[in-house]
């Protein structure tokens, strides 16, 4: 990792940090996966875990090795989601329910905004695709229930998701980390 970039991240650099965002979140997407076996929850974890490192960014250390230390954060968070779960004696997919909230009138301001632009991109999703989004993203259903509920393939929902990501990205631009962190954070 070129520890430049991390000093503009420790700095508050959001280039910087959208720049970290991708180059990590795939990796630590699929090491949360194989550690909680649930896709949803694997999102949740990466969102918290980059939402912390935005919070802490002061405490950065450049010089050392960055994976491993988000690997470590990763890790705990997943371990942390399991140790709710047999807590409250709840299945682990239901704590995802727990989620960060904005405590800040402010913040919860800025989040309804984003959350109506990003209803409005929403709406402007072909009819199969902007089903396929709200049941997954919204209504919190597996790959496999939207494609029974829709009678599609499951190829076909991840495809119909990957495509609507990939708008979301292309009309957010920069804001697609915030509407990731902001919006599945609520």
């Amino acid at each position: 990792m070129d520890s430049e970039l991390l000093y503009r991240l420790k700095e508050g650099d959001r280039d910087a940090f959208n720049t970290v965002y991708w180059r990590y979140s795939p990796k630590v997407y699929n090491t949360v996966l194989y550690l909680l076996n649930d896709a949803d929850l694997a999102e949740d974890v990466v969102q918290e875990l980059f939402l912390t490192i935005w919070e802490k960014r002061g405490n950065i250390l450049p010089e050392l090795n960055f994976e491993a230390y988000i690997s470590t954060i990763a890790r705990n968070l997943a371990y942390k989601y399991v140790e709710e779960a047999l807590h409250r004696n709840l299945p682990v997919e239901e704590i995802r329910d727990a989620k960060l909230v904005s405590s800040s009138e402010e913040d919860a301001i800025e989040a309804d905004s984003l959350r109506e632009y990003i209803f409005n991109v929403i709406s402007s999703f072909p009819e199969m695709r902007r089903k396929v989004f709200i049941m997954s993203r919204f209504e919190n259903l597996s790959h496999a229930e939207i494609a029974k509920r829709l009678s599609l393939s499951e190829r076909t929902v991840e495809a119909h998701i990957y495509q609507a990501l990939k708008e979301l990205r292309k009309v957010l631009g920069n804001k697609a980390v915030a509407f990731i962190l902001i919006y599945l954070s609520l």
